[in-house]
Order: structure tokens, then sequence, then C-alpha cells
């Protein structure tokens, strides 16, 4: 039988128009953040782009090809894979990574347990006035490293590749580091070495442009139930909408044209502009948004890890 909320609903909403087997991550999450208007694009419509003729373009994609490649030269050295066969051929800018990834991986990582490219996922949802579920979605993240000890620390590693070291405050205030931990926690207790308490965990992001110089974030369990609530809250509004004008463009000025939408794919679209702005003026590379449209349904079920509800 149909809840009373389910019944208030208009007819179309993006409950109707997300696959019940969408998974939401943090780069969905901070599309939403950074413009909601950008996640209905690309991942309720799953709109494809202009053509973009922009000199950063090739740039970008050619920089994300070479991080995607050091991202598995990185995961069949964790693996056990003797270094000197792996780096066999490498060059600039690949092998000056990979030899900071040797000179400078970190120490003192827990060994007992060491999980590669791991995903989890947990159970997302918005309840009801009374507590039943009105949709029920995932939350995904995908590790690069989780090095465990039983009852002792629990480190997230995330290897960056990006062009300098980020600073501190804007990667706290990421999404990313705000999911990894909290899906980590939340789906440890399914986990043969979990659970696992806040306390427990450290987020560690590690720079190709700054290999000694990693940023390390504690956790706690304060910082998980507003991690909590904040994420509950973004569920909600996202979930509230029902068409493409619920999910407007982030605000026209400067600031935001110079952070947002001149790396973004769909400016034109939005007539915020149709020359990208230079990469190298770009503050935090991640704001460049150039999701796959082929892949802007990031997660699946079938990619998870499956938690029962």
């Amino acid at each position: 039988m149909m809840s009373e909320q389910e019944a208030s609903r208009p007819e179309s909403t993006v409950f109707d128009r997300l696959p019940e087997t969408f998974a939401f991550s943090q780069s969905s999450l901070q599309a939403y953040e950074n413009c909601p208007r950008r996640f209905w694009l690309a991942y309720v419509e799953q709109l494809p782009w202009p053509a973009i003729q922009a000199s950063p373009v090739s740039e970008y994609e050619e920089h994300m090809r070479q991080g995607a490649i050091f991202h598995r030269l990185v995961e069949r050295a964790e693996s056990g894979m003797a270094p000197d066969l792996i780096a066999a051929g490498l060059t600039p800018p690949l092998s000056d990574w990979f030899d900071a990834y040797l000179r400078f991986r970190p120490a003192d990582l827990p060994t007992e347990v060491v999980e590669i490219e791991k995903v989890l996922s947990i159970p997302f949802g918005v309840e009801g006035d009374d507590g039943s579920p009105l949709r029920a979605y995932r939350l995904a993240a995908k590790y690069d490293l989780i090095a465990a000890e039983a009852d002792g620390p629990v480190v997230i590693v995330d290897w960056k590749t990006t062009r300098r070291r980020a600073d501190p405050a804007v990667l706290r205030r990421r999404l990313q580091s705000i999911v990894y931990p909290y899906v980590l926690v939340e789906a440890s207790r399914s986990l043969p070495w979990g659970p696992v308490r806040p306390e427990q965990v450290e987020m560690r992001y590690w720079f190709t442009a700054a290999p000694s110089q990693p940023l390390v974030f504690r956790y706690d369990g304060a910082q998980h139930a507003a991690n909590h609530g904040r994420l509950q809250t973004m569920l909600a509004s996202i979930l509230a909408g029902a068409d493409e004008a619920d999910y407007p463009k982030v605000l026209d000025s400067e600031l935001n044209r110079r952070r947002f939408c001149n790396y973004c794919v769909y400016r034109s679209r939005c007539n915020r502009g149709d020359v990208a702005g230079d990469l190298d003026e770009l503050d935090d590379p991640e704001e460049f948004f150039a999701v796959d449209a082929g892949e802007a349904l990031e997660f699946t079920l079938d990619d998870v890890v499956e938690i029962e509800f």
C-alpha cells in the first residue's frame, strides 16, 4: 500500500528518475553541493554535454589518464608485485610519481589488514514521518587503501595526483573527507575485521606533488554524528525536487564563475560562458567537472559490497 508521503508526492519526481540501483557517492554529492543544477544534469538527466573547445580539456584528460595509471601501479605494489617490475619502462611524470611513492609511502601504516581498491556501501535513505523508508538508496565509497589492526588504528589512504598539495581547510570540507570515514564506520559492522569505532579512524591524503607532506584528518564520534546529520539533510534536499527548476544553478557571481562554472562542462548550456578556465588558475583541481556521461551512475548494486538493510 502506498504511504501518505508517497501519495502526496508529485506524479513525477526525482524518485522516479533515479534508478533504484543508483548509489550516491562523494562525487555526486559534491556536484550537488557545488551546484544543484550540475547534479540534475549529470546524474538525473545524464545529459551529454556539447563539444568543448578549450585548451585545458585535453590537458586535463591526459592528467586524469596518468592519475588512473598511477593508481594501478600503486595497487600492484601494495599487492606485493616487485617495484622493479612495476617501474620498468615508466617515463615522467609516472616514473617520478612512482619513485615518490616508493620513497615516501607512510611507514607507520597498520599491517594486520590491508584492503586495496575496496568498495563499501551502506543503506542511504530518507525516512517518512512514521519512520518507514520512503526510498532506500545506497551510499558508496571506493578506497585506494585501508590499513587496519583489530581494535586498533584504521587508516584510510587516498593517493592524490593533483598538481599541488590541497589547502587543508578546503580538503577537510570536501564531501570525500566526510563520506569516506562515515561509510567505513557504518559498513564496518559487516566486515570480518570490524566493527570500527570513529575514534579509531584517520584519513590521510598523500600527494605526488608533496609526498613528504600528507594531510592527516583524525575522526571521532562527534564528527560522525555531525556527518550523519549533514548527509541526511543533503539527501532529503536532493530527493525533495521534482524537476529541473528545483535544482537551481549556483549563484552567478564572479567568484562562483571562477571556482565552478569555468570548469564545468555544462557552462554553455547554463549561459555561464563557453570557454573553459585555465587549469593553472584552479585552486582545487578536483573542482573541474567533466564526469563521463556514460558513467554518470557511478555505482550500481552490482559494483558494491552488499550489506543487508
